[in-house]
């Protein structure tokens, strides 16, 4: 059995971070998805120490989910929670996770202590899982527009596959890059209408082509 121990550094007070954590338009944008994965929608409210569940589509696109129970909260400083995933590469052990926040110096230290683990696999994939999800959380609280899936999901009526996935990717890319409001706003509406009305077949060699494209 052993147990996994990450920290991370971040120029924002703890009380900012906490934000994130606590404010779940916010936090949508960094927690839940695995690598390569994405975040499709939560159940349950965790801040009243009653079970919840978080959704999500794995790296290839299968769906898992990871439930969980809020056993502490400490305002400003963290929480400590029981945490279970439904099988994949995360496994379906039971785990403690505490999620600290730290003063440091002009900015935050971000303490995740999270085990005990059966296999060193099983310590690795939730090390990865951490180093993507709290990246996504640094990015949140300095600021910048984190693309959100889960938005994407529920706005198309949960059109994903294959082609929604590759025209979320355009969007959110468009996001990134500076796209004007009216030019989002026309594209979504475009796609949000029209996505779900292509027949399987099609969206599926359509899917493949664009993400072809964007690879390239």
């Amino acid at each position: 059995m052993s147990e996994l121990s990450m920290e991370w550094w971040v120029a924002q007070r703890p009380e900012r971070v906490f934000e994130a954590i606590e404010d779940p338009f916010q936090m949508r944008r960094w927690y839940g998805a695995p690598p390569g994965g994405q975040r499709i929608g939560e159940e349950g409210d965790a801040e009243s120490g009653e079970p919840f569940r978080v959704d999500v589509l794995d790296a290839k696109g299968v769906p898992r989910s990871q439930t969980g129970r809020l056993l502490e909260l400490f305002p400003g400083r963290g929480f400590v929670m029981e945490v279970t995933w439904d099988g994949g590469e995360l496994g379906s052990e039971t785990t403690r996770l505490s999620f600290g926040l730290e003063p440091s110096g002009e900015g935050t230290r971000i303490e995740v202590r999270q085990g005990p683990f059966s296999s060193p696999e099983l310590l690795e994939a939730h090390r990865a899982y951490w180093e993507v999800n709290v990246g996504r959380l640094l990015r949140v609280v300095s600021g910048e527009a984190v693309p959100c899936f889960e938005e994407f999901w529920e706005e198309s009526g949960g059109f994903v596959e294959p082609l929604g996935m590759a025209a979320y990717t355009v969007l959110a890319g468009m996001r990134e890059a500076g796209a004007a409001p009216e030019v989002l706003a026309q594209l979504e509406e475009t796609l949000y209408t029209h996505l779900a009305r292509v027949p399987e077949d099609t969206a599926k060699v359509l899917g493949a082509v664009l993400r072809e494209r964007l690879r390239g």
